[in-house]
């Protein structure tokens, strides 16, 4: 068996992985990142007709954005949960909106993507190409994500796509008991290698009380979210903690992908808690309900959540100069975005214009991934004789990490740095 590492290696974003086995190809998520112009930058080239399936973890577009250019003239089916793919058709069609010049594909490609799903529903083996089958879990990472077990032609592979073993407000962590802990090779994202998240409890409580804090002086909170995931998981987190009290607008993107979200209750760890949440807070269809929400304390959810683009940025000009306010991002802020640069520097350059922050400005961490901790457990689970690759994560991040669980024995891990790497598995060679 080989695997070929097409994105991911020795880099966060892009991902995918191709398994080549006698009779299969079986390609593992096949996203894009985007470069400092915003352009997408996408994995290494697989040609369609050697693909006999697809799996998409989740729909993300780190993991996801690329798959449309493999649909142009097959139609490869593609396996996934039927909530990964109604979310990744809206995520498809709100990428071409944006960028639809730079993306080599169209919505007659994304029609194509989609009739080609074939749906996974967790715990239920699934029969894939040729002597082949697989079996999803949940992955805990955001709603319908999925850690697949694939056995192919005497090979068992574990690929986790973005996980997280810790229960948040959305859901419940990764269900990981069901997870064989003999497989012949695991490919696991290391994005947190070597940052460990603060616990959710205090987490969860630091953020409520800077919200009321700002709310009962009279101000109102900008929220810049992430639309799919984090949008949510902010959401509950208030409505659990009873800021409810106040206002609570939703905008962009995370409005459609709530009401996707909630025709999944099944799914939610809290289904009572998210309808709740629905029912309470205020959709933003327009412009007036826009201009409404910041002329009186409330909390306002918005995409984009590192202030890139979005209806964030109309708030953010509107609230950053009022000391009354609050600005708290609740997402990760990749260097050169504005959501860096204000947490930085405590200002942010936009459409030709220096604007100060005066606002009260935080970050919290709500990440929805596994933390170093949590990673190191997930290690552990497996017998030495199973191969560990890391994906998804900088050789500067992962490095100590491989180190640290080396003089405890664990010499099994590997990282590869660069997209095109190869990794050959036989029963006996490594």
């Amino acid at each position: 068996m080989k695997i070929r590492l097409l994105g991911g290696a020795g880099e966060v974003g892009r991902l995918a992985v191709l398994i080549k086995t006698a009779s299969n190809g079986i390609l593992l998520d096949y996203g894009v990142s985007f470069d400092a112009n915003d352009k997408p930058v996408f994995p290494l080239h697989v040609r369609p007709r050697d693909l006999t399936a697809t799996f998409l973890s989740h729909a993300h577009l780190d993991h996801s954005g690329g798959l449309p250019s493999l649909y142009v003239s097959t139609k490869t089916p593609l396996y996934s949960t039927p909530l990964t793919m109604e979310l990744s058709d809206l995520m498809y069609t709100d990428a071409i909106k944006l960028s639809g010049y730079y993306l080599p594909y169209t919505l007659e490609e994304v029609r194509e993507t989609m009739s080609s799903a074939v749906p996974l529903t967790y715990g239920e083996p699934v029969e894939i190409g040729r002597d082949a089958v697989i079996t999803v879990y949940n992955a805990g990472h955001i709603p319908g994500s999925a850690i697949s077990v694939i056995e192919v032609e005497g090979y068992v592979v574990v690929f986790t796509g973005d996980f997280n073993t810790v229960d948040s407000n959305l859901l419940r962590g990764a269900d990981l008991y069901n997870i064989p802990k003999n497989p012949d090779v695991v490919i696991m994202e290391a994005t947190y290698a070597s940052t460990d998240h603060p616990p959710r409890e205090r987490l969860e409580r630091e953020f409520v009380q800077s919200v009321k804090e700002v709310l009962e002086g009279g101000g109102s909170v900008l929220i810049p979210s992430f639309a799919l995931g984090r949008a949510q998981e902010i959401l509950l987190t208030l409505v659990k903690y009873g800021i409810d009290a106040y206002p609570i607008y939703v905008d962009g993107l995370a409005r459609q992908i709530n009401q996707i979200v909630g025709r999944y209750p099944h799914l939610l760890k809290d289904p009572d808690l998210y309808k709740k949440a629905l029912e309470i807070s205020i959709e933003v269809p327009n412009a007036y309900v826009r201009k409404g929400a910041v002329e009186e304390p409330s909390v306002i959810i918005t995409p984009a959540g590192m202030l890139k683009g979005g209806a964030a940025l109309f708030y953010f000009k509107k609230m950053a100069q009022n000391k009354k306010n609050g600005i708290f991002l609740p997402s990760f802020q990749a260097p050169n975005t504005p959501g860096f640069q204000i947490l930085s520097k405590g200002y942010a350059f936009l459409d030709g214009t220096t604007i100060k922050v005066e606002a009260r400005l935080e970050w919290f961490d709500f990440s929805a991934h596994a933390g170093r901790r949590e990673l190191e457990e997930f290690v552990k689970r497996f017998t030495p004789e199973t191969k560990i690759i890391l994906v998804h994560t900088d050789p500067l991040t992962a490095a100590p990490f491989i180190r640290r669980l080396a003089k405890e024995g664990y010499d099994n891990i590997y990282l590869p740095t660069a997209s095109g790497e190869e990794i050959f598995l036989s029963k006996k060679f490594w």
